[in-house]
């Protein structure tokens, strides 16, 4: 497939081919389709039938438009390799192989490379992973064997390979080393990322809280069509909200009254509940403006006051 200058063929630097999709050092060769075994380490599992006649009767009508990858093998490793003839493993192309042979077609375009071990699962795996038809169990299981047999285990690097985000490397790797009866119902219910890590991440949580009754949440999962809403309701079944209490009327608490100081100076209350603060001051209006000292401890009463109710800045202006 051409692409831009801009763009680099990842899978192609990797193959060897140009700009043009084709090996630079190698031509398009046509050989018989009985001739090439399958990628063992092929991430696709399933091959709808359909999907690969359809394909199939377009390769017929207007011609193999990319050459499929093989690379040469002995012809034991080929089913009925009693024949005489070269042999070849497939490196890319399974889907187009199989549509191939489905609608009877004898051989095929492809490009024979030399491609060693690692290489070969890598290319399938790179080649199928980004794929919106490959279901989600396929591409985690992928995932997962790149994690394995090229990063030692770990995701953060398997990510940056296949140009996926961090946190979707790791929902491919909980996925993929899933328990397969759970692997099962996610596949069986096409369920996307966000159903499949709360359907394991509540299986975990059922199994550690309440190991008895495993059984019959692994039997309630399995009645009927699972979707988000259902797991939303097992979850809410097997770990109900905290009731909540209703809060008391404002009456119904009592006052708690802590010692403060008067406007006259002398001892006084205030009074403090959780749904007021009252500050009280006794003085006498009828004796007109009080002195400069009375003042002051109102002030000071106040602004004591305040920070005690909680009011990290106070301004008293008299």
């Amino acid at each position: 497939m051409p692409k831009s200058p801009t763009q680099p063929n990842t899978l192609g630097s990797i193959l060897g081919f140009n700009a043009a999709g084709v090996a630079a050092d190698k031509r398009v060769v046509e050989i018989p389709v009985t001739a090439i075994r399958p990628n063992p380490d092929q991430p696709r599992k399933e091959f709808p039938p359909e999907s690969l006649l359809e394909l199939g009767q377009s390769i017929k009508d207007k011609g193999l438009q990319q050459p499929i990858v093989v690379r040469a093998v002995s012809r034991s490793a080929v089913p009925g390799g009693a024949d005489a003839g070269p042999a070849y493993e497939l490196v890319m192309g399974e889907r187009r192989l199989r549509a191939s042979q489905a609608v009877g077609l004898k051989t095929i375009h492809a490009i024979v490379r030399d491609t060693p071990d690692a290489d070969l699962l890598r290319l399938a795996i790179v080649e199928n992973v980004h794929r919106e038809d490959l279901s989600l169990i396929d591409r985690a299981a992928a995932f997962c064997t790149l994690t394995d047999r090229f990063h030692n285990g770990k995701v953060e690097p398997a990510a940056a390979d296949l140009k996926i985000s961090r946190a979707t490397g790791f929902h491919y790797k909980r996925i993929g080393s899933a328990d397969p009866k759970y692997q099962a119902l996610i596949k069986t219910n096409n369920l996307d990322g966000r159903g499949s890590i709360f359907l394991l991440g509540l299986a975990e949580k059922v199994t550690k809280k309440h190991p008895d009754q495993v059984e019959t949440f692994n039997k309630a999962l399995t009645g009927g069509k699972l979707g988000f809403s259902k797991l939303k309701q097992l979850h809410d079944q097997y770990f109900p909200a905290p009731a909540q209490k209703d809060e008391p009327p404002a009456s119904a608490h009592k006052p708690h009254e802590q010692p403060a100081a008067r406007a006259d100076g002398k001892k006084g209350l205030y009074t403090k509940t959780r749904t007021a603060r009252t500050l009280l001051i006794d003085y006498d209006p009828s004796k007109g403006k009080p002195p400069a000292k009375l003042a002051k401890e109102w002030a000071r009463a106040a602004t004591e006051f305040f920070k005690n109710a909680g009011f990290s800045t106070v301004d008293i202006k008299l």
